[in-house]
């Protein structure tokens, strides 16, 4: 990916063998819905860790990589693993650390001293507590500083060829194919139906189908165009009072599902690279 690709759209940010319960799923959903494209990579037997991350590496060269250093894995020490993947990688791969806090300052400030300063680290650390709230606060604000995000403020999901769009529009029944989607817009090909929209036309009770789940919001036209063959139609979604956005409650299961499709994509990559690599 090139430089101004990622600063547009940001990095792919792994948490590498992390405390599940510190880090849950709902904190990745979440970030996403900010824009944010986050994965955890746990230390199972699919193959070392080490082949794991040379792995995401390969596939992901502009990615973070954000290493638990209290976990213990087997054949790793974090000090020296760190420096010379650091030292191998260069300024491709950016590399950040995150560990429980620890009851003495001392060793914080110990921490922060080797793997930031002396070790250069790119993407920052940070501590987590047992049952703190302020948790996803500091993962959020230290993937901010390291630019994970780019300037791009939401994740769009590619559908598949199942995916649709179903609605009424003057009195005539239209059935698009719903090629992406996010949790503000969607964009469908309407094929020989879209000369009959005007820009900002209102749509009410859009039924969207989304890798077979089902959402319904209102929407109005933003934006249409004739392209490779297909008549391109990109809608907003609004409320009923005509108001931006999705009902809060359908945003939340929409933006879950863009993560479902978004984790499944990239995670069947990469399983499929870690069955095949040679540890």
């Amino acid at each position: 990916m090139a430089k101004h690709d990622i600063e547009l759209y940001g990095r792919k940010t792994f948490f590498i063998a992390p405390d599940t319960s510190l880090i849950p799923k709902s904190y990745l959903e979440e970030f996403l819905g900010r824009g944010y494209e986050t994965y955890i990579i746990n230390d199972d037997y699919a193959c070392p860790l080490q082949t794991k991350v040379r792995e995401i590496t390969k596939l992901y060269p502009e990615s973070i990589l954000y290493f638990n250093i209290d976990a213990r894995v087997e054949g790793v020490e974090w000090k020296s693993y760190i420096r010379e993947l650091q030292e191998y990688l260069g300024s491709s791969v950016l590399i950040g650390i995150f560990y429980l806090k620890r009851q003495n300052s001392e060793d914080e400030e110990r921490i922060k001293t080797y793997y930031v300063r002396d070790v250069r680290i790119k993407a920052g650390c940070f501590a987590l507590s047992q049952g703190n709230q302020n948790n996803f606060d500091s993962i959020l604000a230290t993937l901010e500083q390291s630019g994970a995000k780019g300037r791009r403020n939401l994740v769009r999901a590619i559908c598949d060829k199942s995916s649709s769009v179903k609605f009424e529009h003057k009195g005539t029944g239209y059935t698009a194919n719903l090629l992406d989607v996010n949790v503000t817009h969607f964009r469908c090909d309407l094929q020989g139906g879209a000369d009959g929209f005007e820009i900002f036309d209102k749509i009410r009770d859009v039924a969207l189908y989304v890798n077979g789940t089902s959402f319904m919001s209102d929407a109005v036209l933003i934006m249409k165009r004739n392209f490779s063959g297909k008549n391109l139609c990109v809608f907003m979604f609004i409320k009923r009072d005509d108001t931006p956005d999705l009902e809060k409650e359908t945003e939340k299961k929409l933006n879950q599902k863009i993560y479902q499709i978004v984790l499944n994509e990239n995670m069947e990559k990469l399983n499929n690279a870690f069955r095949s690599s040679e540890n």
